[in-house]
């Protein structure tokens, strides 16, 4: 089972470079087809214009994909961070 997870997962991550590839990944695709949260606001550091940021979690790893809020809302980005890099907080 723990294979299957984990390939379910890298076909996650590598769903926006196939699409790239094959023309423009656009977040329509990515919302129909990936399990995600959406989050309020992109972490710091990723909004360096105007964008929305949805996360996947795969195994230890979080990862926010970031896409264009306008239009289409193509890709623009996807960021990896592993348990060492983040630290959940509940909040109410």
């Amino acid at each position: 089972m723990f294979h299957k997870l984990t390939a379910a997962g890298c076909c996650l991550i590598a769903l926006p470079a196939i699409a790239q590839e094959q023309g423009r990944y656009v977040y329509a695709d990515f919302e129909s087809s990936v399990p995600h949260i959406d989050l309020e606001t992109c972490p710091v550091g990723l909004a360096t214009s105007d964008v929305i940021c949805r996360v996947t979690m795969n195994d230890d790893a979080l990862h926010v994909y970031v896409f264009e809020a306008e239009g289409e809302r193509p890709f623009v980005s996807v960021h990896s961070y592993f348990d060492e890099d983040f630290e959940l907080v509940l909040t109410k």
